[in-house]
């Protein structure tokens, strides 16, 4: 049995795949199974996940139609054979020291998860993104008060990005414990599916360690998901949403996090309003505002915004709060549209 089973979804990823998958091969921890997920890729990735599998017999190759980053990574999960499994996307890349040290964490605390930091890639510039805890081991309820409160949304309106981003591949977790929890990836949900695996994997857990070491680097390019235009933004979002509140309501924890749901809200109105203020957005201008104005209207947002019980603590936060609640369409059009440029 290998020590880690690691599941990498394929596709249209010939541009960086290689990179990827030689870091994973790589690792000083050799005991590792590389499950390679091709989906429905168009372009030469298969032949090139094929030309790694000739010569590393840990690769194993999945060639399936194309259903999305969740399938993907659920056929994967059905094979491994590893006592962990861990993620990488094809896009991505890992630290040589990755899983020896996270194996090394997860198995000595004989905990279900371990969680390290990462570091986004911009423009070529690495930006670590640390976790701001001190204890190295979680229990019970400090899981979900350090964690998951965070992972859903920090205190705050305006944070860059959520102090802990909800992303499987910062993670190992015990394959036993997967298999027990019947932990799998949401199918139908497109955008955020790693959020909600992630909590709901959090929210079964009894321990979780944590790494302070920076181990993956997260690559933030042209067409990546955090900066693509989405045409169906406002449903592709608040099916996710609607998932991960229907998690924390089956696991009785909904009215504990109600709030920092309530501010996720917030803040995913705002990026429907900065999509529709996206480049690629084809619509007519005069289109864009009037679907800005629309997204102002949205009754659950006007309800979030009337309770709202967070303390603005920047200028940028004060004026987007005032300016959802009166509803100045045209104002956060044109501000996101200067942003975008």
């Amino acid at each position: 049995m290998p020590k880690v089973s690691i599941i990498v979804p394929v596709h249209n990823a010939e541009r960086y795949l290689g990179r990827s998958i030689e870091s994973i091969q790589n690792q000083t921890l050799e005991d590792i199974q590389i499950i390679i997920v091709n989906d429905g890729s168009t372009d030469k990735s298969l032949s090139i996940c094929q030309d790694y599998a000739s010569v590393d017999e840990r690769i194993r190759i999945i060639d399936k139609p194309n259903g999305g980053v969740s399938s993907a990574r659920n056929a994967g999960l059905e094979i491994a054979e590893g006592e962990y499994i861990g993620f990488v996307d094809a896009d991505d890349w890992i630290a040589p020291n990755m899983y020896e040290n996270l194996y090394r964490d997860v198995a000595h605390a004989a905990a279900d998860i371990c969680m390290c930091n990462y570091a986004e890639i911009i423009a070529g510039r690495s930006v670590p993104k640390l976790l701001k805890i001190e204890k190295r081991l979680l229990v019970g309820n400090e899981i979900l008060d350090t964690l998951i409160m965070n992972m859903i949304w920090g205190t705050n309106l305006i944070n860059g990005t959520q102090p802990i981003m909800g992303s499987v591949c910062r993670l190992v977790i015990e394959r036993g414990f997967v298999e027990k929890q019947k932990l799998r990836f949401p199918d139908e949900i497109s955008l955020m599916e790693d959020l909600i695996f992630c909590v709901r994997a959090l929210l079964r857990a009894k321990t979780v360690t944590l790494n302070e070491g920076v181990y993956y680097y997260y690559m933030i390019h042209p067409g990546s998901a955090v900066t693509s235009y989405y045409p169906n933004m406002l449903e592709i979002q608040r099916a996710a949403l609607d998932e991960l509140k229907q998690v924390l309501i089956n696991e009785e924890v909904y009215a504990i996090v109600e709030e920092r749901m309530n501010v996720r809200y917030l803040g995913m109105l705002l990026s429907c309003i900065g999509n529709e203020a996206h480049p690629d957005n084809p619509k007519r201008e005069v289109d864009k505002i009037k679907a800005v104005y629309e997204l102002c209207r949205d009754a659950k947002l006007r309800e979030v915004l009337r309770n709202l019980r967070i303390d603005p603590k920047t200028i940028t936060e004060r004026v987007l709060i005032s300016a959802l609640k009166r509803k100045w369409g045209l104002f956060l059009y044109l501000g996101y549209s200067v942003h975008k440029k």
